[in-house]
């Protein structure tokens, strides 16, 4: 009569292990999807600007955020509604390749005279402030390095318009100049994200 052999049955996998593996494989697409979030909204927050043969890479989203923390603040304290600094239709009808140059007018003219002339009471509004210039000044930057490669055209066209800009800033008192002014940089980021690259 043959005799069986009976083996010993493999250990079976502990239930710990099981549910380790289960939950891997439960978080991985979650991780996957969160991660795939992060590079997209990163890519959103920071986009490059494309003005002419200029590229610039530009946080908008995050220069925009700032700005709404003093926006109401600026238009209720503008005492010169009636007036516009910063036309839109001047600044949507330059030629690509004056843009550049525009642009680093413009941004220089908030560093050294609109940020550096405002003063507040409130620390939010004196932080924020500090904070665009911080940004604007890190622009001007890319914008330098363009106009050395001779990507910026500044046609005496162009200068004019900027030229119309600082006298009408420079006819109102230093302090609601500068107010009206930042109330205005709606204007400005608007124009810029009309540059971004799709």
């Amino acid at each position: 009569m043959e005799t069986l052999t009976h083996f010993p049955r493999a250990p079976s996998r502990p239930q710990q292990v099981i549910l380790s593996v289960q939950t891997t494989m439960k978080i991985s697409p979650i991780l996957l999807v969160s991660t795939l979030l992060v590079s997209l909204w990163g890519s959103v927050l920071c986009r490059k600007l494309h003005l002419g043969t200029c590229s610039l890479t530009v946080h908008t989203h995050e220069l925009r955020h700032h700005f709404q923390q003093i926006r109401h603040s600026m238009l209720t304290e503008d005492s010169h509604k009636g007036v516009r600094l910063l036309k839109v239709n001047i600044m949507k009808n330059l030629q690509a390749t004056e843009s550049c140059c525009f642009l680093r007018q413009v941004l220089r003219f908030y560093i050294e005279k609109v940020f550096s002339s405002y003063t507040s009471s409130q620390s939010l509004h004196r932080r924020t402030t500090s904070v665009l210039a911080n940004s604007f000044h890190s622009i001007t930057k890319e914008l330098k390095l363009c106009h050395a490669q001779r990507h910026c055209q500044c046609s005496q066209e162009t200068n004019l318009k900027f030229d119309a800009i600082q006298t009408n800033y420079d006819k109102a008192s230093m302090g609601a100049a500068s107010v009206k002014a930042i109330g205005e940089l709606d204007s400005v980021l608007e124009w810029l994200e009309s540059f971004h690259s799709n």
